[in-house]
């Protein structure tokens, strides 16, 4: 039997819901700032598991006994990490004179961001992205989507399309990366190389994939990371310009 609201579990309130402490008149003093840069620290060096209250009072030294007054549930630690990561994107609307410039180098921000911290990807699917940042971030790219004559509905989906491309790219390099770790052990480059090329050979022997055999004799490259996420951009922009030319000037 599905539960009625007088049954539903009591949500906590999100950090933001709540003013922030004048880390001035603390004692010991600890701003918000101080937290965050700490938090990032931490999941940097050692990861999202070694985040905890515990660790964090541990890393701010002296002013880690007023926490307390910042840190009151466990999901405040994952807010105030995505904020922070939100928090180091550089936003500029118009500056290009195009909407899909505008997009693509949101896009290209935020992919950076990503890069300089591997976990955040993932954390932005466990918390609500309401923190100021957050929200500044979803502002912009809402509001460049309007520009081009998107009613605000559409251009939050768009805005939503473009950030999932990101975060999606993300973390299937991130998951790549791991299954090769996993999958490497101490095994050298040469014997994974080998190891491969031998079984690849015999796809092709085989005959029964023929447009991948095509792929493989033809010898081409493969594509960096980069160069993959930014053709699938292309792709999706290019898609989003179609829909976009099709609206009727008011």
């Amino acid at each position: 039997m599905a539960a009625t609201a007088e049954q539903a579990p009591e949500v906590p309130p999100l950090i933001w819901a709540e003013p922030e402490p004048d880390g001035a008149l603390l004692r010991p003093p600890l701003t918000r700032a101080q937290v965050v840069a700490a938090l990032l620290r931490i999941a940097d060096a050692e990861g999202l598991a070694a985040v905890s209250a515990e660790r964090l009072t541990t890393e701010l030294g002296a002013a880690g006994a007023s926490l307390r007054h910042h840190i009151r549930r466990p999901g405040d630690l994952e807010d105030l990490l995505l904020d922070g990561v939100f928090g180091e994107l550089t936003l500029t609307q118009g500056e290009s004179g195009t909407w899909r410039a505008d997009l693509r180098a949101g896009a290209q921000e935020l992919r950076r961001a990503i890069g300089r911290h591997p976990w955040f990807a993932r954390l932005t699917f466990r918390r609500p992205l309401f923190g100021p940042r957050a929200l500044s971030w979803l502002e912009h790219m809402m509001a460049v989507l309007e520009g081009a004559g998107l009613e605000v509905t559409v251009a939050s989906a768009y805005a939503g399309i473009v950030t999932g491309h990101v975060m999606g790219t993300a973390m299937c390099e991130a998951e790549e990366k791991e299954m090769e770790r996993v999958r490497a052990g101490d095994r050298s480059t040469h014997e994974r190389h080998f190891d491969v090329t031998s079984f690849l050979d015999g796809i092709v022997a085989g005959g029964r994939y023929p447009a991948f055999s095509r792929f493989l004799q033809a010898g081409a490259r493969h594509l960096t990371a980069d160069e993959s996420f930014e053709i699938g951009l292309d792709a999706l922009l290019d898609g989003l310009a179609r829909r976009i030319e099709r609206i009727e000037p008011a």
